[in-house]
């Protein structure tokens, strides 16, 4: 059962959102021909930060144990391979010369879970978090978790509302599984069930082994349609990001 939902956020001012990304990377604004790492409609845009430059990490909570730190650093760095990025880790706690300093900047303090999509982040605020980890080590979800929510602090979304994944949702079975981990229907609706337009968003074929994929247990679809749990970054994700992040 996955009862851990990542609320994804993006930015409700769609134009300080835009507006983030093309400072970041005039890239994200491209309109490429078809069959390329972008395909969009006018008014969608990417959030991909600009290939090659250092990303600062920042850890913004007082109490956050090392141990704690070290396993949310060994998850980002999962991703590390595969993008043209280089990460550098910060101490973000208010009083320290790291403060409102991090490019995403990451709390633990909640039992929630979500980030905001790639350069979102620079449209926030320089201390308000922008990636939330509530999940503890101890959770046999740790690392899974971790890995999914830096994928989004990437500019990656989720895969299940992939365009093409055309799952057969049973939608009654849907709100009732969340509801009974604490998720609201507009939860539910913005993070499961809303499809992206294949006109309206950057993708790669549909990939059902995707990190960025939620579980999907046969109990809330119809017929016989199930994703078991992903724990790992999938060949598609690994070619997802060298697209979006090029080395030479």
């Amino acid at each position: 059962m996955n009862d851990i939902l990542c609320a994804m956020r993006h930015l409700k001012d769609q134009q300080a959102s835009y507006e983030a990304a093309i400072e970041e990377n005039p890239d994200n604004a491209e309109v490429s021909v078809p069959g390329s790492r972008r395909k969009r409609a006018a008014g969608h845009f990417s959030r991909f930060w600009a290939n090659g430059r250092t990303l600062k990490i920042g850890f913004t909570d007082n109490d956050l144990s090392e141990p704690h730190k070290q396993a949310i650093i060994a998850a980002i760095n999962q991703w590390q391979p595969f993008v043209n990025l280089m990460f550098e880790f910060i101490d973000g706690r208010e009083g320290t010369p790291g403060y409102g300093k991090g490019d995403i900047r990451i709390t633990t303090d909640s039992s929630a879970n979500y980030t905001l999509i790639g350069t979102d982040a620079k449209a926030n605020d320089t201390w308000t978090p922008t990636m939330v980890l509530g999940v503890k080590p101890s959770d046999p979800k740790f690392q899974y978790t971790a890995m999914h929510e830096f994928g989004h602090a990437l500019g990656a979304e989720h895969e299940h509302q992939h365009p093409e994944a055309d799952i057969p949702w049973d939608v009654p079975k849907v709100y009732d599984h969340y509801a009974k981990a604490g998720h609201s229907v507009e939860d539910v609706d913005e993070s499961v069930l809303h499809t992206f337009e294949s006109n309206k968003t950057t993708y790669t074929a549909y990939d059902k082994q995707s990190i960025m994929h939620y579980p999907v247990p046969n109990t809330i679809t119809i017929g016989d349609w199930e994703v078991g749990l992903n724990t790992m970054i999938s060949d598609k994700d690994k070619a997802f990001m060298r697209k979006a992040y090029p080395k030479g």
